[in-house]
């Protein structure tokens, strides 16, 4: 069905509404990796977003199951130049069109892409909707908050547990704690139960952008236990410190972004998505850089609490471990 993305901008994109319906679809945004599509589309971290993606061929390795980073795709909303009808991969338990139809996701292809990303890349964010070509659009409600489950996820060989106020943590850093023998117990955001279970330590993970309480990240802090905070978690501690953010116009989307660590040196190329960045820390503060921009990426804000933007690597997990000890 021939279908034309409308943008709260003014502009239009004309496409095929391959899956889904019609309707307003919150804040558009493009992430520009190219590999482990299922992990993007199901990552809290895009909850009620609109994702754009560049490259121009998607689906064409299927959809594996196992990398389901929650329970459902998050996204509001697909907009991409052409999704593969076939899935060629070893790995590949459904066509990916077929998760799509599953989960009733809005899909549109035969979206011009590239100037679409070009103009986002100007605008920032910016509403859409999906309609039927000649109708009006509707913009609609704000993109819902992510829904938090309280569950514990065990190590198998327990060293330490971390409580989590849970804003959109995903399972592979979840895999990864558990893997270095930390015990993850996940909270709704500021359930009485973050404070009152027996913890080693907090994590204050990514996801979505929204509105916040944060006396319970400065409760967090006044517990005197060591706290890593990841993308959202970062900017939650930094807003709960008095430190200001910027919004980045267009933001800091995909799998390929340079990191520097400035204690070693080293870089590591990095997962992030988000548009806000500290500013203005104290320079001995800082830990970790953008060698791309030069943005804050990562600060110690006391020895015992380390916080990155981006998807925390292993030295970063290991340095937070360390303190859990």
């Amino acid at each position: 069905m021939t279908a034309t993305l409308a943008l709260e901008s003014g502009q239009t994109f004309t496409g095929e509404l391959l899956t889904g319906g019609y309707g307003p679809i919150g804040g558009i945004v493009f992430d520009t990796t190219m590999t482990g599509i299922t992990e993007l589309i199901t990552d809290p971290v895009y909850t009620g977003q609109a994702l754009v993606l560049t490259n121009p061929l998607i689906g064409n390795c299927g959809v594996s199951f196992e990398d389901f980073q929650s329970e459902r795709p998050q996204i509001s909303a697909l907009i991409v130049s052409e999704i593969s009808k076939t899935a060629s991969n070893f790995r590949s338990d459904s066509p990916f069109s077929a998760v799509l139809e599953r989960h009733n996701l809005p899909a549109i292809a035969g979206v011009d892409t590239r100037s679409l990303v070009r103009l986002l890349r100007g605008l920032g964010s910016v509403r859409g909707c999906i309609v039927k070509p000649g109708e009006s659009p509707s913009f609609g409600a704000p993109p819902p908050r992510y829904k938090a489950e309280r569950r514990v996820c065990p190590a198998v060989s327990q060293r330490a547990r971390i409580n989590v106020p849970d804003t959109g943590v995903c399972k592979n850093l979840i895999e990864a704690l558990n893997g270095l023998g930390v015990t993850v117990a996940l909270y709704p955001y500021g359930e009485p139960g973050l404070f009152e279970d027996p913890a080693d330590g907090y994590l204050l993970p990514d996801g979505p952008p929204s509105d916040y309480d944060l006396s319970v990240i400065r409760r967090i802090i006044d517990s005197r236990k060591p706290v890593l905070a990841v993308g959202l978690g970062h900017t939650l501690l930094a807003s709960a410190n008095g430190a200001s953010l910027t919004e980045l116009v267009p933001g800091h989307r995909g799998s390929n972004i340079p990191v520097r660590d400035l204690a070693t040196g080293a870089v590591s190329i990095t997962s992030q998505a988000h548009s806000a960045v500290v500013s203005g820390a104290p320079k001995e503060m800082i830990s970790h850089v953008n060698v791309n921009d030069g943005t804050i990426e990562g600060l110690i804000w006391r020895e015992d609490i380390l916080s990155v933007q981006f998807r925390p690597d292993e030295a970063v997990l290991n340095a937070f471990i360390r303190k859990l000890r």
